[in-house]
């Protein structure tokens, strides 16, 4: 019988790694983590497997092994942004904002990984930013990427958000421009009476922008005189108190008998477009009528305005504008200088040319040779000591004496005397 002269393989096996199914060429990476767990990933070829073998092996002994990230399939930044606008569509109040954030945030970054996307990314863009757009535009922008990453996070498409370490601008909302009386009389001739009630309700009423135009008729009670805003910035329901003016200016508006909407489209379907609006006809009447630096959002700032300088307090006013804290409401304050001027008043106290008797009843003052003596009853009253002979009481009317230009000779506490000189 021949001799089977078959030499065995003198090549190493490789460990960690395994074709399966055999022949298929798809070959994983078999790995035990530091807790002894047997982990098996599918990888590909078999190269490319026994890189990920030493690989993870590293990671166990430099305890930098996280089983919970294997198999992420990192997605590019514009598709989660695409995404999370398509979800949060119908849940956004501003969503045409929202949506130009995310036209802004692909174009800058868009061809990033969630996991290339750094903190100093953001940064670089925002610094491009600085020279044209406002603080608060800036953080608005901030605010919706860092949504965008925490949703990511939440749906395990990312590990961390990078706009976290992102400082924020400050931001300065203490503008107040206001319209004048003259201001008012040329806007209302260059606006013509037909869009005037437009900007006469914005500035009877302190509404905002989309709160005023997207009004409808069955929010409007012309019996209590209230205006409803059935969701306000802040998601609660707010009624604002309609005044004469008003209540004028809505009964003639055509519109109660064609449409929902107070202020409605050509269509009479739906509310007009407000940022169209202001731009086509609000914005020409203001640069007709010579009034510089004003915007929609102003006509607000004069409601509230006109409100403090009639004396109006600020408690109210926070509540006519809807404002969540005073703190909004105290940008108004230095209009309305009354209440600091009631104040200061008060130290308007003129000294009198003679003492100023405060005895209680039952004391008296005993005149002596070359002065004039200012006796403190020592009556007591169930026990208790009376407040007249308090040496607080006495220290005050020392004042007074000496406030009304008398000169003091002495006290005799033990009679409760004190003794001036005129």
């Amino acid at each position: 019988m021949a001799k089977d002269t078959k030499q065995p393989d003198a090549r190493p096996r490789d460990r960690g790694v395994f074709e399966r199914p055999a022949g298929s060429g798809i070959w994983w990476a078999r790995y035990i983590d530091e807790n002894r767990r047997l982990h098996r990933e599918k990888v590909g070829t078999k190269a490319l497997a026994l890189k990920v073998y030493r690989k993870r092996k590293t990671e166990v002994a430099e305890r930098r092994f996280f089983p919970e990230q294997i198999g992420w399939r990192d997605v590019l930044l514009s598709d989660v942004i695409e995404d999370y606008l398509k979800r949060a569509k119908n849940g956004l109040r501003s969503y045409r904002d929202y949506e130009r954030y995310g036209r802004y945030w692909t174009e800058a970054l868009g061809t990033k990984t969630l996991r290339q996307v750094t903190p100093g990314d953001v940064e670089r863009y925002i610094a491009e930013l600085d020279d044209e757009l406002t603080p608060a535009s800036i953080n608005r922008q901030l605010a919706f990427l860092k949504r965008v990453f925490n949703v990511a996070i939440a749906d395990g498409k990312a590990v961390t958000n990078p706009v976290r370490s992102v400082k924020l601008f400050k931001e300065n909302n203490q503008r107040v421009r206001f319209l004048t009386d003259e201001e008012e009389l040329e806007l209302r001739k260059a606006i013509g009476e037909d869009e005037w009630p437009m900007v006469a309700v914005a500035m009877h009423t302190g509404l905002r922008r989309a709160e005023q135009f997207k009004l409808r008729w069955e929010h409007v009670d012309f019996t209590n005189g209230i205006l409803t805003v059935p969701r306000s910035k802040h998601g609660e329901t707010r009624r604002v108190p309609m005044n004469d003016t008003v209540r004028d200016l809505l009964r003639t508006c055509t519109s109660r008998l064609k449409s929902a909407y107070v202020f409605p489209s050509e269509t009479d379907e739906t509310p007009i477009d407000a940022c169209n609006y202001v731009r086509r006809v609000f914005m020409r009447a203001i640069e007709a009528a010579g009034v510089e630096n004003f915007h929609w959002h102003d006509l607000r700032h004069t409601f509230a305005s006109r409100l403090i300088m009639a004396g109006v307090d600020l408690r109210t006013v926070q509540e006519l504008m809807g404002h969540k804290t005073i703190t909004m409401t105290l940008r108004y304050a230095h209009l309305s200088p009354a209440h600091q001027l009631d104040a200061v008043q008060r130290l308007n106290r003129k000294p009198t040319d003679t003492a100023t008797d405060t005895t209680p009843d039952g004391g008296g003052s005993t005149e002596m040779p070359g002065g004039e003596v200012v006796e403190l009853s020592e009556e007591r009253e169930a026990g208790a000591r009376s407040r007249t002979a308090d040496l607080l009481i006495t220290n005050q009317l020392l004042y007074r004496l000496s406030y009304a230009s008398v000169r003091w000779v002495g006290i005799d506490p033990r009679a409760c005397v004190v003794r001036v000189g005129l």
